[in-house]
């Protein structure tokens, strides 16, 4: 697995979306490279952050709010870290 050209493999073992055969190839690659692992953490934290917000905010116009969401997610991806600022 190359670790630069699979992000999009990363994000569908991250939700469980893959076949079993790839998900055991994954996570196998995933257990022994961190940078590998430290994507997927912050995959699932950020599905998380975002499964916390209300539908309401999840539907119209979003142009003006990326900044925010971006904020939100670094903040609880940092809340999750022991020792990092803000914790």
């Amino acid at each position: 697995m190359n670790c630069e050209q699979e992000m999009p493999e990363l994000a569908a073992y991250a939700v469980a979306a893959l076949d079993p055969t790839d998900a055991v190839r994954v996570d196998s690659h995933v257990q022994e490279c961190p940078a590998c692992a430290a994507d997927v953490h912050g995959l699932r934290t950020t599905l998380a952050a975002v499964r916390t917000l209300p539908v309401e905010e999840l539907l119209g116009d979003w142009s003006g709010e990326l900044p925010e969401l971006r904020e939100a997610a670094v903040r609880a991806a940092l809340a999750e870290i022991p020792g990092a600022a803000g914790s």
